[in-house]
């Protein structure tokens, strides 16, 4: 962090975008090293978890209309939404319900 006098121009800022971060800290201007994070790889566990995930949002909009009527009966009064629900069902696998 280097502390400044004052900030740049607006123009300064947006033309080191990317580069330099302008900020203020308690009041006192300050730029630094704009972030950065490399990108992680997902692990073969979890990528299969996301194309699982992806899979089940993708089908939640052609399940039938009865279908979808009985899973936001399930969730009446939860706060959760049928579409939770049925992607829920999809990755753990359904388990009964009754009353």
């Amino acid at each position: 962090m280097a502390r400044l006098k004052r900030l740049p121009a607006l123009a300064e800022i947006d033309r080191l975008k990317g580069t330099i971060d302008y900020y203020l800290w308690k009041g006192i201007p300050c730029a630094r090293k704009w972030p950065h994070w490399p990108t992680r790889v997902p692990t073969p566990w979890e990528k299969a978890n996301q194309l699982a995930f992806a899979f089940a949002n993708s089908t939640a909009r052609d399940i039938p209309a009865y279908v979808r009527l009985q899973y936001q009966r399930m969730v009446a009064g939860t706060k959760l939404s049928w579409k939770d629900l049925y992607v829920r069902d999809y990755m753990n696998g359904i388990k009964f319900r009754g009353p």
